[in-house]
C-alpha cells in the first residue's frame, strides 16, 4: 500500500528528506565485499589504515556521513588512488541516497583497480548499486538490465566468487527471469559452501518472490521488559514497528489509535513494537508509564533501528509479515483515517485472522 497523500509529520531537528527509501533495502548483505576490498589495496600509512578501518567501522554502523569524511581522508593520504577507500566512499553515498555520486565514485575505484580480480569487484559493487536504485514498489527495469550486465562482467573477470553469481540471480529474479536466477543462485551455494547468505538463497529457490519482495532487515533489540527480540525469533507473527517520540504531537496522539490495535490483534498473531526516539530515557520511561503503554517498548539511544529502517519523519509504522517481508509502510497521521485504521487496512488483507 501506498501511503497516504495527506500527512502530518514530526522530522528529526537536523534530517535531510529522505529521497528513495527502498535504497537501504539491498537484498544481500550490504558490506560483503569490503573485506576482499582491504585485501586487495595493502595501505602503506598507518594514519590512511586507521581512517580506513574507521570508515568501516562508521559504515556498518549506518554512520554514512563519519564514513564518507574518513574515507576521503584516507584517500586522499593515499594521493586518490586507494581502492578500498572509494568503494567504501561508493557505499557511504549510497547510504545517503547519492546514486550519483557513488557511480562517479565507482569509476574512481576502476581507475584504482590493476587488474582483473580488483576490475570484477568493482563491476560487482556498481551491480549492487543499481539493484538498489531500481527498487520499488514497481522495479525500474532499465536500472535492473544494468545491474545484469556489471554482475555478468563481473562473472567473466572472476568467475569463482560466489557473491558476484547471487548479485545477478537477484537482479535476474527482479527481471523476473526465474529460470537462470536459480541457476545463478544454486551457483553461489556450490562455491559458498559456508556463505553468510546461504539460508537466504536457498529460501528464495523455494519462493522467487523473496527475491523480489521487500526484505526486513535483521534486527537485534532487548525491550524495556527485558524481553530479547530478533527478526528470526519473531518469525511467523506480524510485526508493527511504531517509530514514535514524546515531543512528536501526531506520536502522542495515536497512543489511543495503538491501544486500540493491541486490543483487536492477538499477540500470538500480531506483535506491536513501540521504538522510541528519545534523547531522555527518565521522560521517555515515564511517558510510557503514565499512558499505560503496555506493549512492547524499546528505547533507540543510538538511533540504530531508525537507520536500520531508515526512519526519517514521525510517526512512522512498518508493517513485517511473517516471512520477514515488510508489507506496508506508513508515514505520519492522516487526520481522515486513525492509525489503526490504516494499520487495519493492511493487516486485515494480509491475515486469515482478522481484527474484530
Amino acid at each position: 500500500m501506498n501511503p497516504q497523500p495527506a500527512t502530518y509529520l514530526c522530522h528529526y531537528p537536523s534530517a535531510r528528506k529522505s529521497v528513495a527509501a527502498a535504497f537501504v533495502l539491498i537484498a544481500i548483505a550490504v558490506f560483503a565485499t569490503l573485506v576482499r576490498a582491504q585485501q586487495s589495496n595493502s595501505l602503506a600509512d598507518p594514519a590512511a589504515q586507521q581512517l580506513l578501518r574507521d570508515g568501516k567501522k562508521a559504515l556498518a554502523g549506518h554512520w554514512y556521513d563519519e564514513a564518507e569524511k574518513a574515507f576521503k581522508k584516507a584517500n586522499k593520504i593515499e594521493h586518490d588512488a586507494c581502492l578500498p577507500c572509494w568503494e567504501g566512499l561508493a557505499r557511504a553515498q549510497v547510504g545517503k541516497h547519492d546514486v550519483d555520486g557513488a557511480l562517479k565514485s565507482t569509476d574512481k575505484a576502476m581507475n584504482a583497480a590493476t587488474d582483473d580480480r580488483q576490475r570484477a569487484q568493482v563491476h560487482d559493487l556498481r551491480a549492487e548499486i543499481f539493484v538498489a536504485a531500481a527498487a520499488g514498489a514497481k522495479p525500474d527495469q532499465k536500472k535492473l538490465k544494468v545491474a545484469e550486465t556489471e554482475a555478468r562482467t563481473a562473472i567473466q573477470l572472476d568467475a569463482d566468487q560466489p557473491n558476484y553469481h547471487l548479485r545477478l540471480a537477484i537482479a535476474l529474479f527482479r527481471e523476473m527471469n526465474d529460470d537462470e536466477a536459480k541457476t545463478e543462485t544454486q551457483r553461489y551455494l556450490d562455491l559458498a559452501l559456508d556463505g553468510p547468505d546461504n539460508a537466504w538463497a536457498k529460501s528464495v529457490l523455494q519462493d522467487p518472490r523473496r527475491a523480489r519482495g521487500n526484505v526486513a532487515p535483521d534486527f537485534e533489540m532487548t525491550t524495556a521488559s527485558g524481553d530479547k527480540l530478533t527478526l528470526a525469533g519473531l518469525s511467523g507473527k506480524f510485526i508493527v514497528l511504531d517509530f514514535w517520540a514524546t515531543w512528536c504531537g501526531p506520536c502522542r496522539e495515536s497512543v489511543g489509535d495503538l491501544k486500540e490495535l493491541t486490543r483487536k490483534y492477538s499477540k500470538d498473531r500480531v506483535v506491536l513494537i513501540s521504538v522510541s526516539a528519545d534523547s531522555n530515557r527518565e521522560l521517555w520511561s515515564k511517558f510510557v508509564t503514565d499512558k499505560k503503554m503496555d506493549w512492547e517498548q524499546y528505547w533507540d539511544e543510538g538511533g540504530s533501528m531508525r537507520r536500520l529502517f531508515d526512519v526519517r519523519a514521525f510517526p512512522t509504522y512498518i508493517v513485517i509479515d511473517g516471512d520477514g517481508m515488510v508489507r506496508d509502510r506508513i508515514v505520519g497521521e492522516d487526520p481522515q483515517k486513525s492509525v489503526v485504521y490504516r494499520l487495519k487496512e493492511t493487516l486485515q488483507s494480509l491475515t486469515p485472522e482478522k481484527g474484530s
